[in-house]
């Protein structure tokens, strides 16, 4: 009987210790797996859909762009299962913005802009550069005093547009961000080709550091007054409250004041360089060329959303040194007097 038990317990002892893990040798050593290639939307996030909560972002957002071409500043929620900056579908993006100037003084100049524009993006000509392809039309209503002061300007201006922008990264902390955009800019009665104008930006930005960015560039504006503009400067994120855009013609500094499940409450200041350029036929009955521009300072409450909803901004600020300016006839220039800004915007 104890020879049985003592065979029975020899052989459980030979079990445990077969089943205990035995080293392997150095050959047969496991090796770790190799790391999952990162995919395209963690490596470049799409510059005109980016959040610009994300350090990551390595191009610029559209606040830079021309006058006359759109401002593409929807902010992708976060914490959704898609890619960041991106939609389910070719229809990337819908903007709706109305922008008044009332008219204010004897020598005032009323201007009250509708936009709206559509942004379909494609991964061409490969996933890692894609373009974005974004139609646009604008009607901007003139407001101005009859008599010797009267500059003139149509009771409407129009602007349509199409702008191709392709974006690539290159390296680890270098990216690029191209667009053209041929448009037409009358008044829908001047129908020479002096009404189609092609603007476009090429910008770098080089990621010194996570909180840091570094950004130049051009702007073609194709305008008598400004027709290539330098831009550049740096984009500054200290914290997840705070982004500083420190970039020419259009500085912003922002902050989080609010959030909640729903949405982040965002107010910031802002610089901005306004204006466009119109062909248009004088009451006299001859074709001519004017430009109007201006220097805004402004505040703004945004409501960015946490989910795939909408977004929208206010913005109201000071408007002077404006100035309107005929080229290709013998009118003297006209400067209406100071006034302010009310703009609302929508994004989907």
């Amino acid at each position: 009987m104890r020879a049985c038990i003592a065979a029975v317990a020899i052989g459980f002892t030979s079990v445990l210790a077969a089943a205990e893990p035995q080293p392997l040798p150095a050959a047969e050593a496991v090796k770790p797996l190799p790391p999952v290639e990162q995919g395209f939307f963690e490596r470049i996030r799409l510059a005109a859909l980016g959040d610009p909560q994300d350090l990551t972002e390595p191009l610029l957002l559209d606040d830079v762009a021309p006058p006359g071409q759109p401002r593409q500043e929807f902010e992708p929620p976060a914490g959704r299962k898609l890619p960041p900056g991106a939609k389910p579908g070719p229809l990337q993006q819908a903007i709706f913005t109305l922008t008044e100037l009332p008219r204010l003084g004897t020598d005032g100049l009323g201007l009250t802009t509708l936009e709206t524009s559509l942004t379909i993006g494609m991964p061409a000509p490969t996933v890692e550069s894609p373009l974005l392809v974004t139609p646009g039309f604008g009607t901007t209503f003139v407001d101005e005093v009859a008599g010797p002061s009267d500059p003139g300007l149509p009771s409407q201006l129009y602007e349509s547009w199409l702008q191709a922008r392709w974006l690539s990264k290159i390296g680890e902390r270098f990216g690029v961000d191209l667009a053209v955009a041929p448009g037409w800019y009358s008044d829908f009665v001047n129908d020479t080709p002096q009404a189609f104008r092609i603007t476009g930006h090429g910008f770098g930005a080089w990621e010194a550091r996570k909180d840091l960015r570094v950004v130049a560039g051009v702007i073609y504006l194709d305008r008598y007054d400004v027709n290539l503009l330098p831009a550049g400067g740096l984009l500054w994120t200290p914290s997840d409250d705070q982004r500083h855009e420190i970039i020419f013609p259009r500085p912003r500094f922002a902050w989080r004041v609010a959030e909640s499940r729903r949405a982040a409450q965002w107010i910031y200041l802002a610089g901005e360089f306004g204006g466009n350029q119109w062909a248009v036929r004088r009451d006299g009955g001859a074709n001519d060329v004017v430009v109007y521009h201006d220097y805004r300072l402004l505040v703004g409450w945004e409501r960015r959303p946490a989910d795939l909803g909408v977004n929208w901004r206010l913005e109201t600020g000071w408007v002077t040194g404006r100035l309107v300016e005929y080229y290709l006839t013998d009118t003297a220039d006209y400067r209406p007097d100071d006034t302010f800004l009310v703009r609302a915007g929508l994004w989907y």
